[in-house]
């Protein structure tokens, strides 16, 4: 049952309420006043994944009900604990009060997770007894999607620096596969978190296709190459071995775009990631999957930092795009001596 934190001081609602919600897997747990509600948060944040207030609830034990200071003070001790706790639940009205009563008191908070309500129905709050059902559908919906709306919310300029980038809505996805298990670890395991290798690949793969449309690299088509991309980006040629095992160069790079943190991390990132993708085999070599956990206890340390690495890669890249958005220009930096072994679509800008 999803856990909501409900302030409530009407026992003839408090009593019926609860059992329709237990339709949709809610179990509203009421507090008659702010008082009572605050502390159930300060002792147990995670436990909740909603709040509902009633507006015209008390803030102390002995108060009179009043809708303005009962949610100015709730709601002001909401944003504060959701600073402290470091994500915010979400939180809805639902009152028999007037609207003139109620609206001027809530904040633009809760557009975050509620806007689509106000903008199909044109209303702050939830009416008692016409959105119950509504309302209901909604929490359910919403904690389901909570933590990806908290991730977003946290890493708020990383998100907008991808979809500023163009880069596509698969690697947007992926990123958050791996940082939402970061904040909210309770529901995996940390061998399924290190079974999301796959996750950063797929990130890395988006961004550089992201860059073949601006020129930065090579289109790769449907198989990136995230080695040479990575060779390329840090100022170095994509070579291969002939039968004589002499190095030939398959596309010249002629100028580094990276800056030397971000080369020695991608680098190591493209060298790793693939490897650890699946389980070990022969031509791993020295990068072994299995063998690494087994020596760290199978720690979740590397692929987060990776996450966080990647995070890094991406800002640096949307600033390096505005400074940087000639295609024809960006591409004058490689040139593709052997489109065949390179297997990749002639670019526009390239020789």
């Amino acid at each position: 049952m999803i856990q909501v934190l409900w302030v409530e001081d009407d026992p003839l609602v408090t009593k019926t309420y609860p059992l329709k919600a237990e339709v949709f897997d809610l179990e509203l747990i009421p507090y008659s006043c702010w008082d009572d509600a605050r502390e159930a948060l300060e002792i147990d944040y995670d436990r909740w994944s909603a709040i509902i207030l009633d507006a015209k609830c008390k803030h102390h034990r002995d108060s009179k009900d009043s809708a303005v200071v009962f949610l100015r003070e709730a709601l002001k001790d909401i944003s504060v604990l959701s600073e402290k706790k470091g994500h915010i639940i979400p939180w809805y009205v639902l009152t028999g009060g007037d609207e003139s009563e109620v609206s001027d008191s809530i904040n633009d908070e809760r557009l975050q997770w509620d806007k689509d309500w106000t903008e199909s129905e044109n209303k702050k709050y939830y009416s008692k007894n016409v959105d119950n059902e509504s309302l209901y559908r909604r929490i359910r919906y919403h904690a389901y999607k909570s933590p990806r709306i908290q991730i977003q919310e946290m890493y708020r300029h990383i998100f907008e620096a991808v979809k500023e980038c163009g880069i596509d809505d698969n690697g947007y996805n992926a990123l958050e596969d791996l940082l939402v298990p970061i904040h909210f670890p309770k529901d995996i395991k940390d061998k399924d978190y290190n079974d999301k290798f796959e996750k950063a690949r797929t990130i890395l793969e988006y961004i550089f296709r992201s860059m073949a449309v601006h020129g930065i690299l090579p289109d790769w088509g449907k198989q990136v190459n995230l080695q040479w991309s990575s060779c390329l980006l840090s100022g170095m040629s994509a070579m291969r071995k002939d039968e004589k095992g002499n190095d030939i160069v398959i596309i010249e790079c002629k100028k580094q775009v990276l800056p030397a943190v971000l080369r020695e991390t991608l680098r190591a990132m493209t060298r790793i990631i693939p490897a650890f993708c699946h389980s070990d085999n022969k031509e791993e070599k020295d990068v072994k999957k299995e063998e690494y956990f087994g020596i760290v206890d199978n720690s979740t340390f590397l692929l987060k930092g990776f996450a966080f690495q990647i995070c890094d890669f991406i800002l640096w890249y949307k600033d390096y795009l505005k400074e940087n958005s000639n295609v024809e220009q960006n591409a004058a930096n490689w040139d593709v001596k052997d489109y065949k072994v390179a297997k990749i679509k002639p670019h526009n800008g390239s020789k």
